[in-house]
Formats: structure tokens, sequence, C-alpha cells
């Protein structure tokens, strides 16, 4: 009987000290993952929040979309008559030639007038050939030629008679013949413009038919007010 008492004792002293080296290896075993155990808990402490926050955001976003199509307006065929179009698409057309034949050097003027000759219309297109394309453009690259025009927007005008309308530029020439420079020279531009079928590179269908330059205009008085509207 004493002998399993004995026995009985022995158990449970080994059952205590088992359970007491699993308690102690437990903690040993939380303190190696308490730093990484702390990152998660705060990860996940932060993560609720957020996530609430998004699905909330969401959820507005979901409630107050509003949906906007933007469909390109049919290509219709024909012409614009020249009073339904601004003047500021006459007169940037009007710019951009004379920009073109008014200022250039000798290795870009060629390039230049060929794209002059597609904003021109018949019968200027064929005096454009025969003028600025041959006797010109010869002369600008014999001679070493250079140029530029300063055009002053505070005298440019609009005036407008049914279909046609003309353009008025005024600015300074400023030349330059083997690298000696001459005087500068006040000049007139006189742009005359109409319509044609428009088409995918010329949506207004603008096109110059007639233009007039005068070299020389310094001291010569501004146009009336009858004569255009100043822009």
């Amino acid at each position: 009987m004493t002998t399993k008492v004995k026995v009985a004792q022995q158990l449970v002293k080994d059952t205590q000290l088992g359970a007491s080296r699993s308690q102690s290896d437990t903690l040993r075993l939380w303190e190696n993952y308490q730093d990484q155990a702390s990152m998660w808990r705060s990860i996940a402490l932060l993560q609720i929040p957020a996530t609430a926050i998004a699905l909330m955001f969401a959820i507005f976003m979901w409630a107050t979309r509003s949906v906007t199509l933007q469909v390109p307006g049919k290509p219709l065929p024909g012409t614009y008559p020249a009073w339904d179009i601004p003047d500021t698409e006459f007169t940037d057309v009007a710019i951009d030639y004379i920009n073109l034949i008014a200022t250039y050097q000798p290795a870009v003027a060629r390039r230049q007038f060929d794209a002059a000759k597609e904003m021109l219309k018949e019968p200027l297109l064929t005096k454009f050939n025969d003028e600025m394309m041959v006797t010109e453009l010869q002369a600008i690259e014999a001679t070493n030629r250079t140029q530029v025009f300063y055009l002053d927007p505070t005298k440019t005008r609009v005036q407008r008679t049914g279909n046609e309308v003309t353009v008025s530029v005024i600015g300074d020439r400023s030349k330059m013949i083997a690298g000696q420079e001459l005087p500068i020279v006040t000049s007139r531009f006189k742009v005359t413009m109409t319509t044609i079928p428009r088409n995918v590179l010329n949506p207004y269908g603008i096109v110059i038919q007639n233009v007039e330059f005068k070299p020389n205009t310094k001291g010569e008085k501004e146009e009336k007010d009858g004569e255009g509207e100043q822009k």
C-alpha cells in the first residue's frame, strides 16, 4: 500500500513538473515571437478602420457616380458659308500664310512655299507657281536671303463682302542678303479668302483666292473704321 502511494505521489510530481515545464516553454516561445505578434496586431488594428473607410468611400462614389458620353459630331458634307465662320479662323489662316512666305531662311524657304501652295485657289495658285516658286525662290537661294516679318496685331483688320473675307495685316520686314542687313520696311498684306467644300485637312474649307502686297506703308494713315473691324 505504501508503495502504491509513493508511486502516485511520484506521478503527481512528474505531472506538475511537466506542466510547469510546458508553461515555461510557452512563455519562452511567446517572448521569442512577441515583436512579430505585436506587429501583426498593429496591422490588424489599422486594417480594420482602413477597410471600413475604403468601403464607405466606394459606396459614396458608386452612389454619386455620373456617366458622360462624348459623342463626336457627324461629319457633314458641303460648304460653310463665310458668314458662319468667325473672324478668328480667317485671321489665323491669313497669318499662317504670311508667316510661310514672309519669314524664311534659304534652307527652308522651298518647303515653306510648298506648304503655302496648299492654301491657295486658282487662279492665284498658277500665279504663285510662276512668280514665287520660280522667280522669288531662285532669288532667295541665289542671294542667301533671310527675311523676318513682324506683324502688328493692333493693325490687323477684317473686312467681309458676301462670301469673301479680306484680312489686312501690317508689320515690319527685316531682310538680310549675303550677311548684310537692310533697313526695316513697314509692309502690308491683304489676303482675300473664300470657302470651298470642307475636308478632314481643312474643316472650314477656307482657301485664299487673292493676295495683295504693298512693300512700303510707313507714314500711311490707318484704314478707316468703315473698311473693317479692328482685331
